[in-house]
């Protein structure tokens, strides 16, 4: 029989098991020792009542049908009880959820995670932090925002590897820039990963080209590439239906895959409401999506 009151911090820890795999990488994601969140995961089976929620072999553990089905209403019951919290402390604490990211993921790679995050917590707001992927690291550092999701190197030093995007070169439908003697780009300001690969690739080859434009901004660089003016190195889901992907066969050299990874603030300020969209991201993104 299930108690009519399961302590949060049970539930805290419960998720963390979840989100991490293994009772030794929750210990990791809450600061505490492995034999403490051992002991915390028995008392909330012994809370719970029968069937088991784990099932162990060895050092591996596995959730029961049972715990799966219990996941979503944690989140909730956490998010719900910081949301009191904050509530009552509202002029002292109140504050809100920051995500950053670069702009053209919030089109390609976050509007489902965003949309169901919406539904299930309407009354959290997000408030989505857009900049380049080295900008968000320091701002993260700095406790500014609490989540992000980024653009990493081949082998990122921090944070959880999401997926792998496809760096491509985009061309308008209608024109032929890259057959210009000199081959115009645009870019997205110093900073950007892409970029950067990008460049690199063409001087490797030897590839006669230039900056042509240069902005921060997606809808910047898609309105030059519409027009012809330029080409742009693009992560493969940023690029909209209508534009030419080049290959080496239009003479431009490969580009290697873009790591997307997923960084958070430290552990000692995490927050349940920060968890619950981070898993909602990782349902989301980590599976590639189907390309046209």
């Amino acid at each position: 029989m299930v108690s009519s009151w399961i302590d949060p911090s049970l539930l805290k820890t419960f998720l963390a098991v979840v989100d991490g795999g293994s009772f030794a990488a929750a210990a990791d994601r809450i600061g505490r020792t492995q034999s403490a969140v051992s002991m915390q995961m028995k008392r909330l089976e012994e809370v719970a009542g029968s069937p088991a929620l784990f099932i162990r072999t060895g050092r591996a553990m596995k959730l029961t049908p049972r715990a799966e089905a219990m996941v979503l209403h944690a989140r909730r019951v956490l998010v719900a009880h910081e949301e009191m919290a904050i509530a009552l402390g509202a002029a002292k604490n109140g504050r809100e959820l920051r995500l950053g990211t670069p702009e053209d993921y919030v089109s390609s790679l976050l509007p489902k995670a965003l949309d169901r995050f919406a539904k299930l917590y309407p009354k959290i707001e997000v408030n989505v932090v857009c900049d380049t992927s080295e900008e968000l690291r320091k701002q993260l550092s700095e406790q500014k925002i609490d989540l992000a999701v980024v653009t990493a190197g081949q082998v990122p030093a921090a944070g959880e590897r999401l997926r792998d995007e496809p760096l491509v070169w985009a061309a308008s439908a209608g024109h032929w820039p890259e057959q210009d003697s000199v081959i115009p780009l645009a870019v997205f300001q110093p900073g950007c990963v892409g970029r950067k690969l990008a460049l690199d690739a063409c001087i490797g080859v030897g590839l006669n080209h230039r900056i042509a434009y240069s902005s921060p901004s997606l809808a910047g660089l898609l309105a030059v590439v519409r027009q012809g003016l330029a080409i742009a190195p693009l992560a493969r889901c940023s690029v909209p239906d209508g534009l030419r992907i080049l290959t080496q066969d239009d003479g431009l050299p490969p580009l290697p895959s873009l790591v997307i990874a997923m960084l958070k603030r430290e552990i000692t300020s995490a927050s349940p409401i920060v968890d619950a969209l981070e898993q909602e991201i990782r349902n989301s993104v980590v599976a590639p999506q189907p390309l046209p």
